[in-house]
């Protein structure tokens, strides 16, 4: 008999199996204020634009030391310049660019634990100084690793309870994990509860608002494959 034959005659068994999804979901309290600084400076000289953007970067590290952080607390995001131009129309209606000057755009940020009252006089200090930045408050959790991986507890629990389920209710028993696929994604960490003042009431006042950001909703999945017996 040839091999072709053989392999013909030969008997195949498809394995039976279970693919589910497993979910996890959380809700997380936020700990932590993450304070975002944006320095913004312009002019004609790209020197001086950079300048302007180093000073206001050394008054904003000192305001925050003042208020009892370290030097280096304040970390850097983003830090570009560019050129700026301006369309305009010529004496025949023509337009063209012209050119207005360098921007230095300096993004900063500095974390500390939930406490109104201290970002209070931050923010207090801040809107009075030469600096100027742009300003945007922030609610998040101190360590997201472990959300994350308490997520990933809750997504193979609820995949594992589902598969039983599954099988009790067909006459099956679980057998072996075959297969795990799961696609690690960022997840935010951030509250959506929004916090603003206008500037002209920071100067004003550095009275602490009393605010309780809501939690932070957090859910992932993975998808887990069992033999069936």
């Amino acid at each position: 008999m040839s091999e072709a034959e053989n392999t013909d005659n030969k008997e195949f068994c498809t394995m039976a199996a279970v693919t589910v999804t497993g979910k996890g979901n959380i809700s997380v309290k936020p700990d932590l204020i993450d304070l975002g600084l944006n320095i913004l400076t312009k002019d004609k000289d790209c020197g001086n634009a950079m300048d302007k953007a180093g000073s206001a970067l050394e008054e904003l590290r000192s305001i925050l030391v003042s208020c009892g952080f370290e030097g280096d607390d304040l970390k850097t995001s983003d830090f570009s310049v560019r050129t700026e131009y301006e369309t305009v129309p010529d004496e025949n209606g023509n337009y063209r660019n012209v050119f207005k000057g360098y921007c230095c755009t300096h993004a900063l940020h500095v974390s500390f634990p939930m406490d109104t009252q201290r970002l209070a006089d931050v923010l207090g200090r801040i809107s009075s100084s030469e600096a100027a930045p742009e300003i945007s408050v922030r609610f998040t959790v101190s360590d997201p690793e472990s959300a994350r991986e308490e997520l990933i507890n809750l997504s193979a629990a609820d995949a594992r309870k589902k598969a039983e389920l599954l099988c009790k209710a067909s006459g099956a028993s679980l057998g072996k994990l075959l297969r795990i696929s799961y696609d690690r994604h960022d997840v935010n960490t951030y509250s959506q509860t929004g916090y603003g003042m206008d500037v002209n009431c920071l100067r004003a006042s550095a009275k602490a608002v009393s605010i309780a950001p809501d939690d932070i909703k957090l859910t992932d999945s993975a998808e887990f494959e069992w033999e069936i017996n």
